[in-house]
């Protein structure tokens, strides 16, 4: 199985974490427990590891040829240049993460001992933005990034290989990920104005939106066309690596 190594100084970006981790272990202390009801900070890192995994396994999965071989995408394979290149992959978790960190710290944002497990109406809420804003969102903001300007300065940097991998997906630059966080969390944003956000929705939406962010560049068809021939209406209803 492919594993990705970090190497030593993009491991010193993690230690941007050390004010989150701090607040997690001064709450364990002063309740005595694992403060897993209660602190946004410790969802965050928990958040953190599962996305990286989610990463992580399609990066393995996209690469295990003996299982992929006949449905790749594009043939071309993923060389040494483009794995150091795209080394820096998971700058984009890391500032989401941040950005994240500084929303639950503030009196805004609802403690995470004030939400339910579970809230229909705020799942509800979050497919409707996703459908009606996120999605024509981020279409429009991508084709923007294709027009001359903005793709030669920054969109270009993404598409540097004809291949992709799972973690083509974090490759982009600072102001991608701000409209990628922008167009993501807009769903999220709307469940919880509308007093109806829960932890089960941050959780399962954000790790959705990795889950098809990553199959999506993993350069592997999951679904066969033979489907779509016999449906044609699901090609605008379901996102595949093609």
């Amino acid at each position: 199985m492919a594993l990705v190594v970090v190497p030593p100084g993009q491991m010193l970006l993690y230690l941007l974490y050390g004010p989150v981790v701090g607040k997690v272990v001064q709450e364990w202390r002063e309740q005595g427990r694992l403060p897993l009801g209660s602190s946004w900070c410790l969802h965050l890192i928990l958040l953190l590891a599962l996305r990286s995994l989610t990463y992580q396994l399609w990066f393995s999965y996209g690469n295990m040829l003996f299982f992929t071989r006949r449905r790749r995408v594009v043939d071309d394979g993923v060389d040494f240049r483009q794995i150091d290149t795209e080394w820096d992959w998971d700058n984009m978790v890391i500032m989401q993460t941040l950005i994240a960190a500084v929303l639950v710290t503030s009196r805004v944002f609802p403690a995470t001992s004030d939400l339910s497990a579970w809230d229909l109406r705020g799942w509800t809420i979050a497919v409707v933005l996703h459908v009606a804003v996120s999605e024509p969102a981020f279409y429009w903001a991508h084709r923007a990034l294709h027009l001359g300007p903005l793709f030669s300065r920054y969109h270009s940097l993404h598409h540097s290989f004809q291949a992709t991998q799972a973690l083509t997906a974090g490759f982009v630059t600072p102001l991608e990920s701000l409209i990628l966080t922008l167009v993501a969390w807009a769903p999220l944003a709307g469940a919880f104005m509308a007093g109806h956000g829960s932890v089960s929705l941050v959780y399962g939406h954000i790790l959705l939106f990795d889950y098809l962010r990553s199959m999506g560049y993993s350069n592997v068809e999951v679904i066969s066309h033979k489907t779509f021939q016999d449906f044609p209406f699901l090609r605008y209803l379901i996102y595949t690596p093609s």
